[in-house]
């Protein structure tokens, strides 16, 4: 049955199930994706070390938006 096909054409189709994979995003989506997670790391950071200044005193931003007083 191998006969039928040249030798060329069967080691190119043996090749093809042993070739590679290559997933690459282009640049933009990692600029994009960089500049998300700086803007959640602002966020967080804005929300965990902000303080508020209430007739109580001065409250975390967190603990104010969620009504907690220390």
């Amino acid at each position: 049955m191998s006969d039928l096909y040249r030798k060329e054409a069967l080691a190119h189709r043996s090749r093809a199930l042993f070739g590679e994979v290559r997933l690459q995003a282009p640049p933009a989506t990692w600029v994009i994706t960089a500049l998300l997670v700086a803007l959640v790391a602002i966020c967080l950071a804005v929300l965990f070390l902000c303080q508020v200044q209430t007739d109580a005193g001065e409250i975390r931003l967190i603990d104010w938006l969620f009504g907690r007083q220390a």
